[in-house]
């Protein structure tokens, strides 16, 4: 890799890195200034606006690799196998959650930030409603009201938790979520299996 790709690569994560501490320690996402975000990640302004047009354009790159990251642990390429082991989907989320948990508290509780959960469910389950309408052979209507389900359910529950709303451990709310996971949807992947 030519060194002005490593410099670019460092560059970005530092700007990334920059934006996870600012988004800490403003609650207000429009109090991140360019000027305080390039102080934090080392670069001068010229530096950040040959990469990015402004802080939105700056936020839109976690969208992608968000949603990137929780296809890659739903494991599209074998979802039937990784949906059918209880709980391994809620298991990985956890891992990636805790990663940068506080981070991603901010990103599913802060209504200012609010719009990356968004974006990032969104795309999450256009990646995931091709994968379920393929592997269950359902029509594109029911694939996607499938993968809406499943991610707004796991999100929905994370946001809970992180609120601590629910006073439940960490197995309790997995059992819950599995729970709501599987049997919410069986209907839909397997319509000629009676309810159990």
């Amino acid at each position: 890799m030519p060194a002005t790709d490593l410099r670019v690569q460092r560059t970005l994560t530092a700007l990334k890195a920059a934006f996870r501490t600012l988004a800490l320690k403003y609650p207000r996402y429009r109090d991140i200034t360019v000027k305080e975000l390039t102080t934090v990640a080392n670069i001068n302004r010229k530096t950040f606006y040959l990469h990015f047009d402004s802080i939105d354009d700056l936020a839109e790159t976690f969208i992608q690799e968000g949603a990137d990251k929780i296809l890659a642990l739903i494991d599209p390429q074998d979802f039937k196998q990784t949906f059918s082991q209880s709980g391994l989907i809620f298991d990985r989320l956890v891992a990636y959650f805790r990663q940068s948990e506080d981070f991603h508290r901010v990103i599913l509780l802060n209504d200012d930030y609010s719009f990356l959960s968004r974006k990032i469910h969104a795309a999450v389950v256009n990646g995931l409603t091709a994968t379920i309408q393929t592997n269950y052979h359902l029509s594109p209507v029911d694939a996607k009201v499938c993968s809406s389900f499943l991610i707004h359910n796991n999100l929905t529950f994370f946001r809970l938790y992180f609120k601590g709303d629910l006073g439940l451990s960490l197995d309790e709310l997995k059992q819950r979520v599995v729970s709501l996971d599987v049997y919410g949807i069986q209907q839909f992947f397997y319509p000629n299996r009676p309810l159990q």
